[in-house]
């Protein structure tokens, strides 16, 4: 009979804290202070654009951010859909094993 979480705990009372560790470890995330200077106007105007989508400013400019930067993060790697039984309409080596020598075989 399989062993059950609960016959898991009686004999490990510890068995589901062991599990919500080391789920819980994660990547740390490293952060980098940026400044930059905006003019007056555009204080104003982001601030006015924070009001009416009820953000921060913080907020607002790290979702901007977010959505430039993703269009540059490397794209994953194409799945290649080869088998080994696929059929090779141009593959070059069966005439290159016809060839000896240098010379091709005539055909009688």
């Amino acid at each position: 009979m399989p062993k059950t979480i609960i016959s898991k705990l009686q004999e490990n009372p510890h068995f589901l804290r062991k599990n919500a560790l080391a789920a819980s470890k994660k990547k740390k995330v490293k952060y980098k202070k940026i400044t930059f200077k905006i003019s007056d106007n555009q204080r104003e105007a982001l601030e006015v654009i924070c009001r009416r989508q009820k953000t921060t400013p913080i907020r607002f400019l790290k979702s901007v951010i977010k959505k430039q930067t993703a269009r540059y993060k490397a794209a994953p790697a194409p799945v290649s859909y080869v088998t080994e039984n696929q059929l090779q309409l141009f593959d070059l080596e069966p005439e290159v094993q016809k060839t000896t020598k240098g010379k091709t075989k005539k055909a009688r």
